[in-house]
């Protein structure tokens, strides 16, 4: 069966989750969007083992430390994601699209 660990932001606005298979894969998304990541993944990016490498992801986005990108259209959110390359993230949208760039914590993110 089945296990899932589920983080919710402090302001209530995000839940992120760690969902680990009946054959063993792992994958990490925010609950309800397309956007994920597998555990195998991160671990060949990490150099870690699956273990250390989903515990690190998600110590660094708990700890404000991961850019999370939280895309709508026509102020309905389509997407939430963990975004390696903020800046371009709000580059090129069509109409109607925009792209918020936040942490954990609730704070925007900046480039400063």
């Amino acid at each position: 069966m089945a296990n899932t660990r589920e983080y919710r932001s402090p302001d209530g606005s995000l839940r992120f989750e760690v969902l680990t298979e009946d054959d063993g894969d792992v994958l990490l998304g925010f609950r309800g969007f397309e956007w994920h990541t597998h555990a195998d993944l991160l671990a060949a990016d990490f150099g870690v083992s699956e273990a250390e490498a989903v515990e690190k992801f998600v110590q660094k986005l708990l700890n404000s430390q991961s850019v999370i990108a939280i895309s709508r259209v026509g102020g309905e959110i389509k997407d939430i994601c963990i975004t390696y390359d903020p800046e371009s993230e709000t580059q090129g949208l069509a109409d109607g699209v925009s792209v918020e760039l936040r942490l954990w914590d609730g704070r925007t993110w900046s480039a400063a």
